[in-house]
């Protein structure tokens, strides 16, 4: 890979965007992101995203279920919906880059919706397991408090009450409205040269027409900071989320990000730690979720028996905290190294590109994002402490 070469981007007349790269190996991955989540959902009708997700997968007018076809080239697929999108990504052999890339366009058009009412169920068991698992209805509350003024305060599976209730006529609108060309973005990583990529996707892609033009959610800023903090009765009662609703994305505000997060994430090193060696947490880690409307910010952690957790001890922590030179220098290497090994294979590639290009509108080299993380500096991180401290935030717990 020539690592300082620049992603290609064009678009459609029908309005794809396509951004593409070349791959030295004998492999094709593409990635194909929908701007259609749980945010797009209306209330009442949660959960359509996610099962729309699910039928994706089981066959169009013309083809059988696609996981098939990619499986018996030799090839792996996948997807993943979120509150703001959703991304279908599948490698296969570089010979089967066309063939693929009929399948997925048939998709966006042709889907018959094959076991609507099975995949219901499927979806509604899940929810039902998720009950039991430490984090569920954490993250559920969790959300819920941090975005009381916008649809990400409902979980990406929608309400069970919901799901239970909707129509495969919902599927078919939010399909029709939202799995567009002109709502989509495909990245496309092969050792074909750019010119016959682009051929080959508007000759595949170009005949779909555009589609109604979509409105996204608009994410205002909290008009004034909260603190809240949210009890519910479970059976392992030591389990919480402290968490924050930051500001919206940009490149390096979102590295600076995460680049604090990973030093309060650091084990031993962490200068969380000390609540460990004194006995007040038993475990913790420290996550940033990025979304168009902002980033959530979060300490989950599991508290020693017979404590409550140590709210003021945590955000003093998070507050007054400083990074010495060396640690601030070892978090950016972790994370260029890490970087750097995401660009080696083909499914990474396309699933870090599309995700850049969706929150940041554009697509740094190899080299540029590298100088990103180099550039941040202790005043990065005086600016997210000082921004916390006046932050939305929520403390969850089980009780």
């Amino acid at each position: 890979m020539r690592w300082s070469e620049r992603v290609e981007t064009f678009t459609l007349k029908n309005g794809l965007r396509v951004h593409y790269q070349t791959y030295p190996e004998n492999v094709a991955g593409i990635a194909l992101l929908y701007r259609a989540g749980s945010a797009h959902e209306k209330v009442g009708k949660t959960g359509i995203a996610h099962i729309l997700e699910h039928l994706m997968f089981n066959g169009t007018a013309n083809y059988g279920p696609f996981s098939d076809y990619v499986e018996a080239w030799g090839g792996t697929d996948n997807a993943f919906t979120d509150r703001d999108i959703t991304v279908y990504h599948t490698v296969v052999p570089a010979g089967r880059l066309r063939d693929v890339l009929i399948l997925e366009a048939d998709r966006m058009r042709n889907l018959t919706f094959n076991n609507f009412y099975a995949e219901k169920s499927v979806i509604l068991e899940e929810y039902l397991l998720s009950e039991n698992e430490d984090d569920e209805r954490l993250w559920t509350e969790t959300f819920a408090a941090l975005w009381p003024d916008s649809p990400y305060s409902h979980p990406v599976s929608g309400w069970p009450s919901d799901v239970l209730n909707l129509t495969l006529d919902d599927l078919v609108e939010f399909y029709r409205t939202h799995y567009t060309p002109n709502n989509a973005l495909l990245v496309v990583v092969s050792p074909h040269g750019a010119d016959t990529v682009r051929e080959m996707v508007d000759e595949i892609f170009g005949p779909i027409p555009r589609g109604p033009d979509v409105r996204h959610p608009v994410y205002a800023s909290p008009p004034y900071p909260w603190n809240k903090r949210i009890e519910i009765r479970m059976n392992r009662p030591r389990r919480f989320v402290l968490a924050f609703r930051l500001g919206k994305p940009s490149l390096r505000y979102n590295t600076a990000l995460n680049v604090f997060s990973r030093i309060l994430d650091l084990e031993r090193s962490s200068p969380l730690w000390p609540l460990v060696e004194e006995g007040l947490l038993e475990i913790f880690n420290v996550r940033n979720y990025e979304y168009e409307g902002g980033n959530v910010f979060a300490v989950v952690g599991e508290v020693a028996p017979g404590r409550d957790v140590p709210y003021g001890r945590i955000m003093d922590t998070l507050l007054s905290f400083t990074p010495s030179d060396e640690v601030l220098s070892r978090v950016k290497r972790m994370f260029k190294s890490e970087f750097v090994f995401s660009y080696e294979e083909a499914e990474s590639i396309t699933i870090n590109v599309a995700l850049t290009s969706y929150l940041f509108g554009d697509v740094p080299t190899l080299p540029e994002s590298l100088k990103v993380y180099d550039s941040i500096t202790p005043e990065d991180l005086e600016a997210i402490k000082r921004e916390m401290e006046e932050a939305p935030r929520v403390l969850v717990r089980y009780v």
